[in-house]
């Protein structure tokens, strides 16, 4: 019994992390740029060094406190879900689900050499990355999360296929537009 219902719900989950690997690989890209640009701004530069340089205690408060900030928010869009708005608190969880992880991934690279400091960080760090390997490994080894991502990632190129295709459309429209106008605004000078 306890083998047929592994054997049953592991392809759905399997397919689930798959697509929640790819989610967060599309973002991350752009989530990077995002954060490089605002922390382009000079008070954030200055705010930034000084995290940078913070004694490593005040460092882990300041990798620990935007990610118990952005708590009550995921507690709001669970509210909305069990409420009747099931797109607002979809909206409200992954939002700050987002953000909070963009945060928290700018803030630990930021601090990264003084919580490597405190010992009990530097040991449950090495724990959570041998076992996020290990979790890795296995899915990217599982044939389900191969022929998925296959299928995500061939999406991804069709869906910028057809961005690219919309973008040149417009772009030859807007030209025509233009040159259209240019010929009428000469042809009414003369």
């Amino acid at each position: 019994m306890e083998q047929r219902l592994k054997r049953l719900l592991t392809p759905p989950f399997i397919a689930l992390a798959a697509l929640l690997l790819w989610f967060w690989e599309w973002l991350w890209e752009p989530l990077e740029r995002l954060m490089a640009l605002i922390g382009g701004w000079p008070l954030l530069r200055r705010i930034e060094a000084w995290i940078a340089r913070a004694p490593r205690y005040l460092a882990l408060a300041c990798f620990l406190i935007p990610g118990a900030a952005l708590l009550p928010f995921k507690v709001i869009g669970l509210y909305f879900l069990t409420h009747g708005a099931p797109l607002l608190g979809v909206g409200t969880f992954l939002a700050a689900k987002v953000v909070g992880t963009a945060l928290v991934a700018h803030i630990f690279t930021l601090t990264k050499p003084q919580l490597m400091q405190i010992g009990w960080f530097a040991r449950s760090y090495g724990a959570v990355i041998l076992f996020r390997t290990y979790v890795f490994d296995t899915l990217h080894r599982h044939p389900i999360y191969r022929r998925t991502r296959a299928a995500l990632l061939a999406l991804r190129r069709k869906l910028r296929r057809t961005r690219r295709g919309i973008l040149a459309l417009l772009l030859r429209r807007w030209r025509a537009v233009y040159r259209l106008f240019r010929r009428r605004s000469r042809q009414a000078s003369i």
